[in-house]
């Protein structure tokens, strides 16, 4: 069996595939890949099956080495890897002999990066998914983040396919990023000012960030709802606490809740948003569903024009 060797494991380290559908009405987040994009095209890049995994790191820092010759490219966040000792750029794919040394080092860009392997990563499947949900301690290797010297086993390699073009990290840091939102029926339960609160002051994005969610800093929201029954939550919700700083939750949120919520932000932002760092500023902007499903489909169509 080919195997993939971790020497550093890095931060939050785990196996992610698309994730886990059906299943939050059992208390089951669907996990997955945060940075679905980044995921896609190192699937495609790889000749891999859409439900291939890949191992999910945080700041681009890894150190592995592989039992057999393989391909692999990383993706998302960009990096710098050396392959023993020569140093190149992430987003390509390279090719290495059995045992090599491979480093994967941050350049300060983003925070999820991907590194798929010819064959991908082989743990077994869970409630239909290969991700790790260390909440519920689901999927991956034990249900849990990585850690050095953890093996993992490697699939089968697959005809070799020829990549027309390097990835692009498509990464980027604006001054102010923009979180477009479909407002939900809470929100008409605001206070006037409150509505206008959200949208026109500026949020900056705290360390307090990770699978389940990222909050944000700036005045607290006040939403004058004094209670609420626990709901069914959804990808990219605009959850507010008592303490008023919104939280957006993502991929292992909690399936119910019952803090009051704004709405919820589109999931291309969402990508957006999960690859800023700590101090990024952002303003959420409403849109009407009509609006969100329009740039869902033209973002779609560039993912399937891409991988054409």
């Amino acid at each position: 069996m080919r195997t993939l060797t971790l020497v550093r494991s890095g931060i939050a380290t785990s196996v992610q595939d698309a994730g886990r559908t059906g299943r939050q009405h059992n208390g089951v987040p669907p996990g997955g890949a945060m940075d679905e994009f980044a995921l896609r095209m190192g699937q495609h890049q790889l000749g891999h099956r859409a439900d291939e995994a890949a191992l999910e790191f945080v700041y681009g820092s890894l150190a592995f080495t592989t039992s057999a010759p393989c391909r692999f490219i990383v993706t998302g966040a960009p990096a710098i890897i050396t392959i023993d000792g020569t140093k190149t750029n992430s987003g390509q794919v390279r090719e290495t002999q059995a045992h090599p040394m491979v480093n994967i080092k941050p350049i300060g860009q983003g925070v999820y990066s991907y590194l798929h392997v010819t064959g991908g990563i082989d743990t077994p499947i869970c409630l239909g998914s290969r991700s790790t949900s260390p909440r519920e301690r689901l999927g991956g290797l034990n249900g849990q983040y990585l850690c050095d010297g953890d093996v993992l086993p490697l699939g089968p390699e697959r005809t070799r396919s020829e990549p027309s073009y390097p990835v692009t990290s498509n990464i980027s840091a604006p001054e102010t990023l923009l979180l477009r939102f479909i407002p939900g029926f809470q929100f008409d339960l605001f206070r006037v000012e409150t509505r206008h609160h959200v949208e026109s002051q500026l949020f900056s994005v705290t360390p307090r960030a990770n699978r389940m969610g990222i909050t944000l800093d700036g005045n607290p929201i006040e939403t004058g709802v004094a209670s609420l029954l626990s709901e069914a939550t959804c990808y990219g919700a605009i959850q507010i606490p008592p303490d008023g700083k919104p939280i957006i939750l993502l991929n292992d949120r909690q399936t119910v809740g019952g803090y009051p919520k704004a709405g919820a932000v589109i999931r291309g932002d969402c990508r957006r948003l999960v690859q800023s760092q700590p101090g990024q500023r952002v303003q959420f902007v409403a849109i009407t569903p009509q609006e969100a499903d329009r740039i869902a489909w033209l973002e779609h169509h560039y993912l399937e024009t891409k991988l054409a």
